[in-house]
């Protein structure tokens, strides 16, 4: 997972919290521990994360386009784009 860490430490370093505590207020620090990842963040951050996830509202243009098939739009569509104009279309 590529996630940007702002800084790493050891869990040995959790003796001395101050600066791991400094660091994840810029953003999330990587704490490891016997071959084990462990990430700290401010409560605010992982708050916005599960928010944003939570939103099922696409968040960029590639979001938009997952499963869009245009020959499946082109069908749907075929009789409206060949129907004549009718009412209120006409000028």
């Amino acid at each position: 997972m590529d996630v940007p860490f702002v800084s790493s430490f050891t869990a040995t370093d959790l003796k001395a919290p101050g600066p791991v505590l400094d660091a994840a207020t810029r953003g999330p620090v990587r704490v490891t521990r016997r071959g084990q990842s462990f990430v700290l963040m401010r409560e605010e951050q992982l708050a916005e994360i599960v928010a944003e996830a939570a939103d099922p509202r696409p968040k960029t243009l590639a979001d938009l386009l997952v499963d869009y098939d245009a020959e499946d739009v082109k069908k749907r569509l075929g009789g409206w784009l060949t129907d004549p104009p009718v009412g209120k279309e006409i000028f």
